[in-house]
């Protein structure tokens, strides 16, 4: 036998999630309500320049009300491929194009509630570029060296998880 839902209700359709309520049959025959947030997915990138210099955004996180230190990441539009996605948010969050893209991960952000599904890269071959951000985007773009961005994870001054995901798999794969 397998979990089976046998009802589901929307309790709240945000601009970027949704959540919902369902009632699942559970394989040893029990029942139970779970409640899901649901994701359209995302993507992450590690922006890396001639030099190894990895790019950051320092950026205020309402959520948690405080200013964090981030790898570039956007929401992936509905129909639209990761790569694309990271392609389009590179450039609006940090003001560089890639030459070449590599994925180096793919992880579900938490998988107890959530569906997110988040798609890192490595992007190399920075130029300078323009788009124009998000209205409610507030960020500041910071070039460190890569020791530097993991001695920052080591202090806890990067506590985000796909930053150090992100971070942690490039840093392991050169």
């Amino acid at each position: 036998m397998k979990f089976r839902v046998e009802a589901e209700q929307e309790i709240f359709q945000g601009r970027i999630i949704r959540l919902v309520a369902k009632d699942l049959l559970l394989p040893n025959g029990r029942r139970t309500k779970f409640h899901v947030v649901e994701h359209p997915g995302a993507v992450a990138i590690v922006p890396v320049h001639a030099n190894g210099d990895v790019v950051l955004l320092k950026q205020f996180r309402p959520s948690i009300g405080e200013e964090i230190y981030e790898i570039p990441a956007g929401t992936i539009e509905k129909g639209e491929d990761p790569l694309e996605t990271a392609k389009r948010e590179i450039i609006e969050e940090t003001g560089f194009r890639a030459k070449t893209w590599k994925k180096l991960v793919e992880f579900y952000t938490a998988p107890g509630f959530c569906t997110e599904l988040i798609h890192v890269y490595v992007a190399k071959g920075l130029s300078p570029a323009r788009l124009p951000g998000d209205a409610d985007e507030i960020l500041e773009p910071v070039r460190m060296s890569i020791d530097q961005a993991l001695k920052m994870i080591r202090t806890k001054k990067i506590r985000d998880a796909k930053t150090i995901a992100g971070l942690m798999t490039y840093h392991g794969g050169r």
